[in-house]
């Protein structure tokens, strides 16, 4: 009978032990989700204060600053209270309280060692009893022994069962026992020590460039900056989304410590009411479980050491959703102030190179319809787009460009290694307003550079083009090869250039002729000198006509072409010299004319004839 009653009395404490592994399982289990949701809270904290810590804003008003600072000592001290919060509910989850149960029950360390005792009790016992049996059954009662045998057996179950039970009992105390060790707490440190605010070192505070600069700057600082207000919206509106969630999930956190807290004041209230009637619960119900005013006290503590750094946290989370909200309003704006100004500007260089395109268009127009000198409306033209360009590329350069001293120290390095590499060319387009000068070269000019000779076809910013001429020493005819030179051969010393006088169309020849020693040089030579003047009195009138447009264009006196002659020794031989005047465009006829009415005077005359001691010579002054 008594070994059944022991059974019965194991059986009642494994039920027990069972009900208190489910509630610790439970236990457990709570504690498990809460200490997620704390850790949860705790990242989403560390991101909010590094969001509002990191730089969000580079221009913008002086007020701005003040804004962020805000932001930045609110993000600081919400963080130090969820710390705060953290840190006190994983000090009540590590004491093994769970809600409001835990502050109506009995602690669990307490229930588990009056269990352990009574199971060891149990166990020495049950060794004591099995001992006895043994000896019993050593001394070879044959009549018991089968008794002795069967209660042994049911000894040795018993005592199974209860080092089944301790060792039940063992897991679950080291499981109630590691409570504290779960690493919440050691968690909770280590995301304490990645914010440094919170451990004392302080983040750098940005430089804000003021809005006012920003608007009077170019378009590409204006864009720039209204590109970064774009930004720094976003990153308001992502931190203010970041704030909202923050919020609720401190509230969620605040929810369940607020009703145990609301639970023990109520407790403290039936406790206080007790007291005042005189029916304070005796040692006894104390030892069995009921509470009294110092563990309501004790508990109310801890639960207000989480809940109210929580209720500051949620305060200071709506100061700074509205510092946040005044920020973003600011931003915005600053956003609407930068945007109209960058419009402005936008469409001042718009109309500025409007206005300077329909100027040059104009331009165009006049000097098409007015200039009626080919060459001297090409010029202005030309003068026409260097102006137009010229002034668009200094609308566009202060209307884009703020840094100057920079864009000098950038243009100076440019310009040297321009001049540099493109010397060439820039002598060239410097030569080009040369060319096209007063006394420059026009199309149709005949010129001479070095050993060509040839006629203008195109003059161009770099390089000008002759038409190639070639011939005897009185006619050029063209070679039907065009010859391109480098408007830089201005400024080359090495290789004149040479030009036809402007306004003339004309250009010498002369004609040498032999004498013998015996003749009437005076007859011979007024004989010869009559036909040069016959054929140069056929165009004398038009060589005379350019000759004065060229004073006129000159303003200054120049000797009038005429037919000259001299008598002079020459190659050992006494010669006559005669120089005139022929049209470029009409040499060869004037020479053929000339040649006939020599030959037909040394033809009719017998004594010409004889004084002349060889063919004469027709060639031009100016060879090329």
């Amino acid at each position: 009978m008594s070994l059944l009653v022991r059974r019965s009395s194991l059986t009642l404490t494994a039920l027990a032990l069972l009900s208190l592994f489910a509630v610790v399982v439970r236990s457990e289990q709570d504690a498990a989700a809460r200490g997620h949701r704390i850790i949860a809270h705790l990242n989403a904290v560390i991101q909010f204060y590094r969001s509002s810590t990191q730089p969000i804003q580079s221009v913008g008003d002086p007020s701005d600053i003040v804004y962020r600072d805000q932001a930045v000592e609110l993000a600081s001290q919400i963080a130090s209270l969820a710390f705060q919060s953290a840190e006190a509910e994983a000090a009540l989850l590590n004491a093994g309280r769970s809600g409001a149960q835990a502050a109506a029950e009995p602690g669990d360390q307490q229930r588990l060692a009056a269990i352990e005792q009574s199971v060891d009790q149990q166990i020495a016992q049950l060794q004591a009893r099995e001992d006895t049996v043994k000896r019993q059954i050593a001394g070879g009662r044959s009549r018991h022994t089968a008794a002795l045998h069967a209660q042994l057996k049911q000894l040795q179950g018993s005592l199974d069962l209860a080092n089944a039970m301790k060792d039940a009992l063992a897991r679950i105390m080291s499981m109630s026992e590691g409570q504290g060790e779960t690493g919440l707490a050691a968690e909770i440190n280590r995301l304490r020590e990645s914010l440094p605010a919170l451990q004392g070192n302080k983040t750098a505070e940005p430089q804000l460039v003021t809005l006012e600069s920003a608007r009077s700057s170019g378009v590409t600082s204006q864009g720039k900056v209204f590109f970064d207000l774009i930004s720094s919206r976003h990153s308001l509106d992502t931190l203010l989304a970041e704030n909202e969630d923050l919020h609720a999930q401190a509230l969620a956190l605040r929810t369940p410590l607020s009703n145990d807290l609301r639970a023990l004041i109520q407790q403290g209230r039936q406790l206080t009411r007790q007291a005042e009637a005189g029916s304070a619960p005796g040692p006894a119900e104390t030892a069995a479980g009921q509470l009294t005013i110092d563990s309501v006290t004790a508990r109310f503590k801890a639960l207000s050491a989480a809940t109210v750094p929580l209720s500051q946290e949620i305060i200071l989370l709506g100061q700074s959703r509205s510092n946040i909200a005044a920020w973003q309003s600011s931003v915005d704006r600053e956003y609407l102030s930068i945007f109209h100004a960058l419009l402005i500007r936008v469409l001042v260089i718009a109309l500025a190179l409007i206005i300077i395109v329909g100027a040059g268009e104009l331009w165009t127009r006049a000097t098409n319809k007015y200039i009626r000198d080919i060459r001297r409306r090409r010029q202005l033209l030309i003068v026409r787009r260097v102006v137009v360009t010229f002034l668009s590329v200094i609308v566009l350069l202060f209307g884009f460009v703020t840094q100057f001293n920079s864009l000098a120290t950038f243009a100076g390095f440019i310009t040297a290694g321009i001049a540099v590499g493109l010397q060439t060319i820039l002598l060239s387009v410097a030569a080009y307003f040369f060319i096209i000068g007063r006394y420059g070269v026009k199309v149709g000019d005949r010129i001479t550079i070095g050993l060509v000779t040839g006629d203008v076809i195109e003059v161009g910013l770099v390089r000008f083009y002759i038409m190639e001429l070639a011939g005897s020493g009185t006619e050029l005819k063209p070679t039907g090869r065009v010859a391109m030179f480098s408007n830089a051969v201005l400024f080359q010393a090495g290789t004149p250039l040479f030009k036809q006088m402007p306004g003339t169309e004309y250009v010498w020849h002369e004609l040498i002729v032999k004498l013998s020693d015996s003749a009437n040089y005076k007859m011979v030579s007024d004989a010869i000198l009559k036909e040069v003047a016959a054929v140069y009195e056929t165009y004398r009138p038009a060589i005379e006509h350019q000759h004065r447009l060229v004073q006129n264009w000159m303003e200054a006196s120049i000797e009038a072409p005429a037919v000259e002659a001299r008598l002079q020794f020459g190659g050992g031989t006494f010669q006559l010299w005669a120089r005139y005047p022929v049209q470029i465009t009409k040499a060869a006829e004037t020479d053929e004319r000339l040649t006939e009415a020599l030959f037909d005077l040394i033809a009719s005359s017998p004594d010409i004839r004889s004084a002349i001691a060889a063919t004469p010579v027709i060639q031009a002054s100016v060879r090329g």
